[in-house]
Parts: structure tokens; sequence; C-alpha cells
């Protein structure tokens, strides 16, 4: 769903609102908050400052420079039956053209069924971080070779949203420009499946039987928007520990 006109409109109200009740905002205070550069639409990651392990990916709606933040509701996953709203002192994530903007927030009110308004942020911190930057991880996955029916093992020890890498332990007819499909289960528990892939380099790992593969990834979208989902929420957060598949 994008919200272009409906968070247009939404913050136009709420903007006109605010200036009624508190008059104009004078110049001082919008410079001194940094202004972030907000897409609607994009992603935003909320941690909750009371309780770490829950996590949301949220939507942005709309801003207004120095004032408020416009998002979709966060709610994190508790349990299989159970989702927590997270609706008090957070820590945000937003990602933007190379750069990690984090900065704390809190919420503020409702404003919708499913759009909440939160504080804009007295200060951000800024980090600089490649856009496919490769995730380690420690996927089991198996694969087949376009034309055969024969289905092989693999580790995947890093992913990014447009590629990965694998250690094969067993014997397959792989070289440059091959055809794969790939099937496994990331970390958050998305599973992938028929992920079409072609190999970019491979590579005999000195004193041992294994090889070493990579591939970037050709389709399907949904497959792919998947591991990109992954990759992001990692990003966010700024993971560099090895995830692991139990």
């Amino acid at each position: 769903m994008r919200y272009d006109l409906a968070a247009k409109k939404l913050t136009e109200n709420l903007a006109e609102r605010e200036t009624k009740q508190q008059g104009p905002l004078r110049d001082t205070e919008v410079h001194t908050k940094m202004r972030i550069p907000f897409k609607i639409d994009d992603a935003i990651m909320v941690c909750s400052m009371a309780n770490t392990t829950q996590m949301a990916k949220a939507r942005i709606v709309g801003s207004v420079h120095g004032k408020y933040i416009l998002i979709t509701e966060p709610t994190a996953k508790v349990s299989e039956r159970m989702s927590a709203v997270l609706d008090r002192d957070f820590l945000c994530s937003y990602f933007n053209n190379g750069f990690l903007h984090i900065f704390c927030s809190k919420y503020q009110r409702h404003l919708t069924d499913d759009v909440v308004c939160i504080e804009y942020p007295a200060s951000v911190e800024v980090r600089q971080i490649r856009k496919h930057r490769r995730i380690r991880v420690n996927i089991g996955t198996e694969f087949t070779i376009a034309g055969a029916a024969d289905v092989f093992p693999a580790e995947i020890v890093d992913i990014s949203q447009d590629g990965c890498c694998m250690i094969l332990n067993q014997s397959a007819d792989i070289t440059k420009g091959t055809n794969i499909s790939l099937t496994f289960n990331l970390p958050n528990e998305a599973s992938v499946s028929g992920l079409q892939t072609v190999v970019a380099r491979t590579c005999r790992i000195q004193n041992s039987p294994a090889t070493e593969v990579g591939v970037s990834f050709s389709g399907p979208e949904n497959e792919i928007s998947k591991i990109l989902n992954f990759c992001q929420f990692c990003m966010f957060f700024d993971v560099e520990e090895s995830s692991t598949q139990g």
C-alpha cells in the first residue's frame, strides 16, 4: 500500500491543527534539529527501549521537520498468537541513500486505525553503510542445476539483497554462468523457495574438497523481497555477528 496522497492530506491537516493551537514554529526551533531525509513509504525499524526483544518494521507516512513523524503502527510479534504495539519510548533506525539514521523517539498519539504520530528527534546518529552489505550467516540450503534433477546440499555463509556465497562439500558440475535454483529458510523464519540464481564465481578451497561459489539473484521478485527484508532488518540494527539457523 502506498500512502502518498493520504500522508500529504494527513500531514497538512495535522500541521494546520497544531499551528492553530500552538502558533508557528520559530526558525531557531527548527534549526536545532537535524533534518532526516524521510521518504514516504520507506521502511523504518522500531525497537522498544523498555524491552529490546520487541522490534517492529513500520513505514513512513509523513513528517514535519522538527515537530513529528507519521508512521504505520509498529507492531512486534511476541509469539505465534500474540503481538504487541510499541507505544512508548523506542529506538528508531532509518536507512536512506547509504546512510543509517539512528535516533530515539516516543509515541505521541494515534491518528487513524493504522497510523501513529511519533516525536521528531532532537539528535540523530548517522552512519554510512554499504547498501548491499553482506550479512554473515550459517544457512543450510538445497540447490538444483538448470536442466538436471539432482538435488545438492550446500551452506550459505553470507548473503545480501543481490547475491550470496555458498560452500559446497559435494561435487557438482558448476561453472561461471551456470543457472541454479536455491531453497532455504532465513534466520527470521521466512521460507525462500525456487530462488533463481546465476553463478558469478567458483573457487576451490585450499587443502579441502569444498568449493566456494558466489551467485547473483535473478528472481522471482517475491522471493528476493524476502531476502531484502531480512538484510534490511539486519542492516537497520547494524548486525555484525553471524546469524545462525537452528
